[in-house]
């Protein structure tokens, strides 16, 4: 009898490791693509604060009225990446709204860097067909985008949907 208690048990640790597994992709997919940098990853329309402190200071930022909302819009540029962020209101927490890449020293999740094949694009995210040499892929809240230019990729860019 004990046996038997102790196989349920089992059982049912099991089944609620693979529904919090399956709970936690779908709550993956339904916040999009994520961009992850010094071990901080993102998704569009996430708090941006903990990325922001871990990135350290911008090169060069700019801050403009937003014109979605009462806040800022503010753009961060990076040696590698420029990173958008908005705020609700005028003095209110930011979040993320997007990333380009600059440089080949940042990949996206799934290994997709400026200057790697376009085979590698259509292989890791799917057959798409390109708009003026531009990959668009959806997910969730955000959308990413690769420019192909002579089968290499020139820009990765990470926006909100």
């Amino acid at each position: 009898m004990l046996k038997s208690i102790w196989k349920k048990m089992g059982a049912m640790s099991l089944a609620t490791v693979l529904f919090a597994g399956s709970a936690m992709q779908s709550a993956e997919a339904a916040a999009g693509y994520q961009f992850k940098y010094k071990g901080v990853t993102v998704t569009m329309h996430s708090a941006a604060k903990k990325f922001l402190k871990k990135a350290g200071k911008a090169q060069k930022t700019k801050v403009k009225k937003s014109c979605a909302y009462k806040g800022k819009d503010r753009t961060y540029q990076y040696k590698d990446f420029i990173f958008y962020t908005y705020s609700k209101s005028a003095k209110g927490a930011e979040y993320v709204m997007g990333v380009t890449f600059r440089t080949s020293k940042v990949a996206t999740k799934e290994g997709v860097k400026i200057g790697s094949p376009e085979s590698m694009v259509t292989k890791k995210y799917g057959k798409a067909k390109p708009k003026f040499g531009i990959y668009t892929y959806k997910k969730g809240k955000s959308k990413i985008q690769f420019e192909v230019v002579n089968k290499a990729v020139r820009n990765i860019r990470y926006t909100t949907k």
